[in-house]
């Protein structure tokens, strides 16, 4: 069963990244972007395999969301270091 706050976090996710597409050029100015925009789109992958989760296959989803969460967490740290130390150069 499809639980009301997953979905709204989930279109929540979706309005996020959209305003990250709509603002590209302005997110490349950021070192790793391409690795800050990677753990977000996993993460709302994570968010989208928690609603279909609650329609069919439970358990196969479940596996592929927290996969897709610990993915976007590694990647999101990856992205944290490198942005400090390019700052310290």
């Amino acid at each position: 069963m499809i639980q009301e706050n997953e979905l709204i976090t989930f279109m929540i996710c979706i309005g996020v990244l959209i305003f990250f597409i709509l603002n590209y050029q302005k997110l490349k100015k950021l070192s790793g972007y391409n690795l800050f925009l990677t753990s977000f789109i996993l993460y709302t992958c994570a968010w989208c395999f928690t609603v279909i989760e609650g329609i069919i296959f439970e358990e196969v989803f479940n596996l592929i969301e927290h996969i897709c969460y610990i993915s976007s967490s590694g990647i999101m740290v990856a992205w944290i270091l490198i942005a400090f130390w390019k700052r310290k150069e």
